[in-house]
């Protein structure tokens, strides 16, 4: 009997400590975005495929990115979206191979938000190596391909119990980016300050579309078109 109260005070403990961990996120602050220069397309056709979780996959923002692009100096830009949900990076790979052969010139990865899951995710040693595989898979497949990582929103409730390490897996977006050549979008640091962001996620995870799309889809275009040498209106 003496166990129960034990056993309490542990998971209470633990509950406190995620949360803590999960506090340790900064405050608003500029986004730590990074561009890294790529090729222009010879036809200025932009092929993008998006690669990621349910964020990705249920959102909203991939359309109209491609909408938003065809004004900044662009013929023609089309997103794909190659995410499932309830995916990680180890499932990056696979998806990678699922898409069609066609030439892409810049992929999006978003894959942090299930790593970082307790009970489904992986390390981050884990994680690192995943997405340093997905990288070089796509960039094999791809000669000249720009890579985009993309962090996400932050979690609420008791989204964050389960994910009390995010933001820790978001810096390793930080690290990939520049071990790596890529190009990052802060999406988290602009969720952070948005006031009232929590009341965006219904489930603590899965953040409104319309929402989603209004924060992402302008300082997305305007970064995929710094990549390629391009600028957007406005």
């Amino acid at each position: 009997m003496a166990r129960w109260p034990v056993v309490a005070v542990l998971l209470l403990g633990s509950a406190i400590a995620a949360v803590l961990v999960f506090r340790q996120a900064p405050g608003p602050e500029a986004p730590r975005d990074r561009v890294v220069a790529a090729a222009i397309p010879d036809s200025e056709r932009l092929s993008i495929v998006a690669f990621g979780t349910s964020l990705t996959q249920r959102a909203i923002w991939p359309e109209r990115l491609g909408v938003a692009l065809r004004d900044c100096g662009f013929r023609e830009a089309a997103v794909t979206v190659r995410a499932r949900p309830g995916a990680g990076s180890a499932e990056g790979l696979a998806l990678i191979g699922s898409d069609a052969a066609r030439p892409r010139h810049l992929a999006l990865i978003e894959f942090a938000i299930n790593d970082a899951d307790l009970v489904d995710g992986v390390s981050r040693g884990t994680s690192l190596a995943n997405h340093r595989a997905m990288i070089a898979a796509l960039r094999a497949r791809h000669p000249g391909i720009a890579v985009l990582l993309v962090t996400t929103n932050p979690v609420a409730g008791l989204q964050r119990l389960k994910r009390p390490k995010l933001m820790a897996y978001d810096d390793l977006y930080q690290r990939l980016a520049g071990e790596m050549g890529a190009s990052l979008f802060d999406g988290a640091a602009r969720w952070v300050a948005t006031p009232g962001w929590q009341d965006a996620l219904p489930d603590g995870l899965h953040p409104e579309p319309e929402v989603e799309a209004a924060l992402y889809t302008r300082p997305l275009a305007g970064m995929v078109a710094r990549i390629f040498g391009r600028t957007c209106p406005g």
